[in-house]
């Protein structure tokens, strides 16, 4: 076999799925980017979990539901089966609820935060930038 830098996973592990307490949600990553802080997650959301408050992201932030419908309850976006959303850098967001139980693949293109949300903590979040530093 040809050596590559191609990486596969078969599946999710069921042991590398980190539980986000705050939220009642759980994620689980595939990929990140030590250097920029790009990431491809799974994002599982119990019926009734969410996100509780409006929040910044320090990059772009992509989502696409596999399963459950997930609510972005200020501006009323909903999420199904095969939507797809996309949040710009810096765009106020939230906050999200679970309308049932949801599997969502979530992408950013660089890192997760300016600063660390109150709902995360620092074992669960991505990588965080300074806001001088993500512009």
């Amino acid at each position: 076999m040809a050596e590559t830098r191609e990486v596969l996973i078969p599946r999710p592990d069921p042991d590398k799925w980190v539980d986000l307490e705050k939220t009642g949600m759980r994620i689980q990553t595939l990929w990140e980017n030590p250097e920029t802080g790009a990431s491809i997650a799974l994002l599982e959301a119990p019926a009734g979990t969410g996100v509780p408050n409006k929040h910044t992201h320090a990059s772009n932030q992509f989502m696409f539901c596999i399963e459950g419908e997930y609510e972005y309850t200020d501006s009323g976006l909903k999420l199904g089966p095969g939507a797809f959303y996309m949040n710009p850098k810096g765009h106020p967001h939230g906050p999200t609820r679970a309308n049932s139980r949801c599997l969502l693949l979530e992408i950013y293109d660089g890192p997760h935060y300016f600063e660390l949300p109150e709902f995360h903590t620092a074992e669960t979040v991505g990588k965080i930038v300074d806001g001088r530093e993500a512009e």
